[in-house]
């Protein structure tokens, strides 16, 4: 009778765990985008946090003040650049808009001209610049462009007051989400937190360097070599290397077909110039900025932008690997070395874990 009833309590359980389970990747795929958008809340809360642990530490000020200064700075710094650059890149964005069709054009015809394009030539538009002048499509163009901005503006304070909200007390919320757990288990979650923090701050750290040597190395070359609107493509080089693997491809096709207006030898030195910055990037200084975060391999990476890009579109792809980096230290943590390992040190005794004290006494630093 016992054995029936431990059995059945069993069953019990397991069922109740799959049905959380599945509960909870039905919400995940149901609501994605609002949850990578609480992920974006994250990731700007860890830069927020990760530049006020550098104010404290060096500076000894209270916390609120050296977050205060954090988040002006940050701002600050966002605001003055786009005040800077503004002007320059909105006229050459303009003259971007004109080239690019004359271009594709020019592109379309050379096709045409292939044998093996010919196909291809045929179901591209017969002429680019007459599709942006229907009246017609220009005021849908404009309602959805207005529609987009709206929808970008309210994701954009979602996550912002996201960020500002965990940075400001984050013990708040990893205390709450520690006591979900036992407390035989608490002092590893927490450190398992105070991992992916670091992971995630190192990671931004990283990548906006990255970032700046691309954007920088990007705008002298394309000056230096003569191609016109090259602060505009060093921009669009600089954003989009943001995005691993994906983003540098993205950001050399309008660099090529501004380029190509120039003449074939032109766009054939955007890509040899180009290219060498992203080898350079890719085998010299991503290894160096990266060496102390989480390795993320290429293949796993791109399969899980696709993934992910599929889903839920740019935002899904723009977060695809500081999530896969998160996932990565769970996976290592919590699977490989406390269970597999453990299991193999002593596979005669269950794993075992220390007892924690009350979250409340102990906290990752964000």
């Amino acid at each position: 009778m016992t054995d029936n009833y431990a059995f059945a309590k069993r069953t019990a359980l397991a069922a109740l765990v799959l049905l959380l389970v599945g509960t909870a990747f039905y919400l995940v795929g149901k609501h994605l985008y609002f949850f990578l958008l609480v992920f974006a809340g994250i990731l700007l809360a860890v830069l927020f946090c990760g530049m006020t642990d550098l104010l404290t530490g060096k500076l000894h000020m209270k916390r609120w003040l050296a977050l205060t200064l954090s988040i002006l700075f940050f701002f600050g710094v966002l605001i003055g650049s786009v005040w800077l650059v503004a002007p320059t890149v909105a006229d050459q964005a303009d003259q971007m808009k004109e080239a690019l069709p004359r271009s594709l054009t020019k592109v379309q015809d050379w096709l045409a001209q292939q044998s093996w394009g010919k196909r291809l030539a045929e179901k591209l538009p017969q002429n680019f610049s007459s599709s942006f002048s229907k009246r017609d499509d220009i005021v849908s163009r404009l309602t959805g462009a207005f529609s987009t901005t709206l929808s970008f503006i309210a994701d954009l304070f979602v996550v912002i007051i996201t960020a500002i909200f965990f940075s400001s007390n984050p013990k708040l919320y990893t205390h709450g989400f520690v006591k979900l757990f036992g407390v035989q288990h608490r002092t590893r979650i927490l450190e398992v937190l105070q991992k992916c923090y670091e992971t995630l701050r190192m990671w931004l750290v990283g990548m906006l360097a990255s970032m700046a040597i691309i954007g920088v190395s990007t705008a002298i070359a394309y000056n230096l070599i003569g191609l016109p609107m090259a602060f505009a493509l060093a921009l669009i080089a600089f954003l989009f290397s943001f995005i691993p693997n994906i983003g540098p491809y993205i950001a050399a096709v309008p660099a090529v077909l501004v380029g190509l207006l120039e003449g074939p030898q032109m766009a054939l030195t955007v890509i040899l110039v180009y290219g060498g910055i992203q080898m350079v990037e890719s085998w010299v200084i991503t290894p160096i900025i990266f060496q102390k975060t989480v390795d993320l391999p290429p293949a796993l990476l791109l399969f899980f932008q696709v993934l992910l890009g599929i889903l839920q579109g740019a935002l899904g792809l723009l977060l695809a690997a500081p999530i896969l980096a998160v996932l990565m230290v769970v996976i290592n943590e919590l699977y490989v070395k406390d269970t597999l390992e453990k299991r193999g040190q002593n596979p005669t005794a269950p794993a075992t874990t220390a007892t924690a004290p009350d979250p409340d006494t102990s906290a990752p630093k964000a």
